[in-house]
């Protein structure tokens, strides 16, 4: 076929539209072809998160076979008496869970108080208390005194001469208190157990523990009702008023020990009534009033005019503690004080020490004893028989910011029943006591506190012992130094050391507890033996 120009010219329009659509065809090809790449790459996507998710199914399974085999095992475990232990168990426990919802419906309360009350348990509406707290005072002292001149003829107890120097521990206090109230806060209570520091001996010398000696006795057991208005009445067995130094707690004192001067002149525990005055947050005075039965009296008693007790304290009245009505009897028996509280909270003087950050203050005080001493036989009575005794007290107590001072004297006047010769050919009827005491304290860090003591005293016997006008066991003179280590900040567990010294011989003012003993100073001849006495103490106090 021979083509010519125009019959191109005529084909062209068909040629165009046949290249187009060959065109548009391979262009759906390629589109199809990229679908179906597209398709491909979200089926294989599907199939990859299908294999995780069996493959986790399959862990699954795996784990849950292998606990059933594991139960499967246990089975043989689980023993018949292996299920009576685990039921007993479980009783035990729903049994104290029992116990406790009980206690919790009840509302009862129980735990620890550290401002004084220890460990307590109280009813929902605190209407019923019962706090326990303890005390427990362990030492080591050493006490160096002369023994140059002495004999067993002149000491008069045994026959052998003491050591000089005499060093040990021992359990100085160990108490357990129980106070609290009853159906109101109004009614108070307390019980004070001491347990004894020599406890009965057996036949063969040894001490027996089994004798029921191991408590000491009961120190505080009262009762007391307060009326709210700032008077209170307390019945029972309690620390008469007199002594403040007496009145503070042994665990709140500022010196190990307290002083010699103390142990001649308190009070101590006595039987009877006691009338409380005033002592609110609002008051500056307050008072208590004590009637009942007879108090303590170290140093009351004429000195026998033997030998063999030259060195022998001159006695003491046992007063009224834990003695039934007729024993130690009175026709009378008297204390009281009156505070005054110049500056400062009555509570920050219920101790002598004063710790950094207390606020300043100041109280003074002075009290008054007087009891009339019957005997519980008729006939004669020796005219050297104590008869009565009064006696008078004043004391200022000061609490600055970490550092403390206390001071008092005493007075007291001891009659007897007549006349009694004396070393200078006359005779008296009765002996002028007194005794002064100085102390002070100041912290340097929160923890350590250091202080110092004098004390001097004079119980006016020494006119007595004519048989030897060489022998002095009237005076006291005794000066302390030391320290207290306070771990928590305060008493719950303090540390205290300190040496002393006695400047005159000490007889009358001997007090083992002080860790301070009888000195030989004289014989039958007038001789002076004594050379001064020391003690070195170190004592570590537990509150609980």
């Amino acid at each position: 076929m021979r083509l010519t120009l125009a019959s191109l010219l005529r084909m062209a329009p068909l040629s165009a539209l046949v290249l187009v659509a060959a065109t548009q065809a391979q262009a759906q090809e390629q589109a199809m072809s990229q679908s179906q790449l597209d398709i491909f790459a979200d089926m294989a996507a599907q199939i990859a998160e299908l294999k995780s998710a069996n493959d986790v199914l399959a862990s699954k399974v795996g784990r849950l076979e292998e606990g059933a085999l594991i139960a499967e095992s246990g089975a043989q475990w689980l023993t018949e008496k292996r299920a009576n232990e685990i039921r007993a168990l479980v009783t035990d426990v729903l049994a104290d869970a029992n116990s406790r919802v009980s206690l919790q419906d009840s509302g009862a309360t129980a735990g620890w108080n550290g401002s004084g009350s220890g460990f307590f348990i109280a009813s929902p509406e605190g209407n019923f208390t019962l706090n326990v707290r303890g005390q427990i005072q362990v030492r080591w002292a050493f006490n160096q005194r002369s023994t140059d001149g002495i004999t067993s003829s002149n000491q008069g107890t045994t026959t052998t001469v003491p050591r000089a120097d005499t060093w040990g521990f021992e359990n100085r206090r160990t108490r357990i208190m129980l106070f609290g109230c009853v159906m109101d806060p109004s009614w108070t209570y307390e019980v004070q157990l001491a347990l004894n520091r020599t406890p009965g001996a057996l036949s063969n010398g040894d001490q027996d523990f089994n004798s029921g000696n191991i408590v000491g006795g009961v120190e505080n057991i009262w009762i007391q009702k307060d009326f709210d208005n700032g008077i209170a009445l307390r019945v029972g067995q309690f620390k008469s008023p007199f002594l403040r130094e007496e009145l503070v707690s042994s665990a709140t004192q500022l010196v190990v020990e307290r002083s010699v001067v103390n142990e001649v002149f308190n009070t101590k525990f006595s039987q009877g009534l006691q009338l409380n005055l005033g002592g609110r947050a609002q008051d500056n005075l307050r008072a208590q009033l004590y009637y009942g039965g007879g108090m303590r009296a170290n140093a009351t008693l004429v000195p026998t005019n033997t030998a063999g007790n030259f060195a022998a304290p001159a006695g003491n009245y046992a007063g009224s503690y834990t003695t039934s009505f007729n024993a130690n009897p009175t026709n009378y028996a008297f204390a009281g004080r009156v505070e005054y509280l110049g500056e400062g909270s009555w509570g920050q003087f219920s101790d002598l020490t004063s710790m950094r950050g207390q606020n300043f203050g100041w109280m003074l005080g002075i009290g008054g004893m007087a009891q009339s001493i019957r005997s519980n036989t008729t006939g004669a009575v020796a005219a050297s028989t104590t008869d009565s005794m009064w006696g008078v007290t004043a004391d200022l107590t000061m609490d600055f910011d970490g550092a403390n001072l206390f001071a008092y004297g005493v007075f007291r006047r001891v009659n007897l029943a007549g006349e009694v010769d004396t070393r200078g050919g006359e005779q008296s009827d009765g002996m002028n006591q007194w005794g002064a005491v100085a102390q002070g304290g100041v912290f340097l860090t929160d923890n350590l506190e250091l202080y110092a003591r004098y004390e001097l005293g004079n119980t006016d016997t020494d006119q007595f012992r004519t048989v030897a006008p060489g022998v002095t066991l009237e005076l006291a003179s005794v000066a302390t130094v030391g320290c207290n280590y306070y771990f928590g900040g305060n008493n719950d567990v303090k540390w205290s050391n300190d040496i002393g010294y006695a400047f005159n011989p000490l007889g009358d003012f001997a007090a083992n507890g002080a860790s301070w003993l009888v000195d030989f100073s004289g014989d039958t001849n007038g001789g002076f033996t004594n050379e001064g006495q020391w003690v070195i103490r170190s004592q570590l106090q537990l509150l609980f």
